[in-house]
């Protein structure tokens, strides 16, 4: 398993909880944006690529009565999860649910055909692979000819008040404690999608036709003390686990004092995303 599959199946519990809500509202959107191509066809198979606790992959179950959908993920962790979630399902839908381990950049390799898939999704993932460029040739290889991808990744990082204000704590702590920072976490990744005409750039390398790409707003609302929780118990807590408890405990000092002197407002997220969708081209 790649560094970034082990740490989403080491935080799959707490994802629930303090990242899907975040993400979800601009998730749902792609499955208005594969509608048309879904909607067509008497039958389809729908591929979430990258589903983690199963947020598209459920909701496109319930929506399409006649559409059979699988979740793909590299994480046993997330998909555990997802598969709690789907519990929840009428039965009719979750007949028609399968939640199968495997990486987006070689999705054949967990059992895909190839050109077997009439529509997919991607959320908030192409900017976690190692290479992008890879993971969008393993999706169309499996993709029919005709077929959609719809996807939406970070459009920059996360420019937050909060976040900005953890970060500063952590390297001004370290600085005076003489330590060094912890070693990132996740392993290599392609990072986020700057801008629309990007997205179609990316697009069009990689072989997809008749593209429509767009730049949405993520907005969601933090209260003081959830923003706290977010990167203390989930976002930066590996960072956290690896320092001493002393060292620690002086970062979350700072952290907290940072905090206290942001106004309201500064706890409203407002981040910049790229949105995309494409066809396959006829030949595959």
């Amino acid at each position: 398993m790649s560094e970034m599959g082990a740490r989403y199946d080491h935080r799959a519990r707490l994802y629930r909880r303090f990242w899907e809500p975040v993400l979800a509202p601009a998730a749902i959107r792609l499955l208005d944006a594969i509608e048309p191509v879904v909607a067509a066809r008497p039958t389809s198979h729908l591929l979430d690529a990258g589903t983690g606790s199963g947020t598209l992959a459920l909701a496109a179950a319930r929506r399409w009565p006649h559409v059979r959908v699988t979740g793909l993920d590299i994480a046993a962790g997330m998909l555990a999860v997802a598969r709690a979630a789907a519990a929840g399902l009428a039965q009719p839908e979750r007949a028609r649910l399968a939640l199968v381990e495997g990486s987006v950049v070689d999705p054949e390799a967990a059992g895909l055909a190839p050109a077997s898939i009439d529509a997919m999704i991607s959320s908030f993932v192409l900017h976690l692979v190692p290479d992008r460029a890879a993971a969008l040739a393993g999706l169309r290889g499996v993709l029919r000819p005709g077929g959609m991808l719809a996807f939406v990744v970070w459009a920059q990082d996360r420019p937050w008040a909060p976040e900005a204000a953890f970060d500063a704590a952590l390297a001004d702590v370290l600085a005076r404690s003489g330590f060094a920072p912890p070693p990132p976490v996740g392993g290599p990744r392609a990072g986020p999608i700057a801008s629309a005409a990007a997205a179609r750039a990316e697009l069009e390398e990689a072989g997809f036709v008749e593209i429509d790409a767009w730049e949405p707003a993520l907005h969601h609302r933090f209260g003081r003390a959830a923003a706290r929780a977010f990167f203390v118990e989930y976002d930066r807590a590996e960072e956290l686990a690896a320092l001493s408890p002393a060292v620690q405990a002086e970062v979350l000092a700072a952290f907290d004092a940072s905090l206290a002197r942001l106004p309201d407002r500064a706890f409203a997220w407002h981040a910049r995303l790229a949105a995309a969708r494409a066809i396959g081209p006829p030949g595959g």
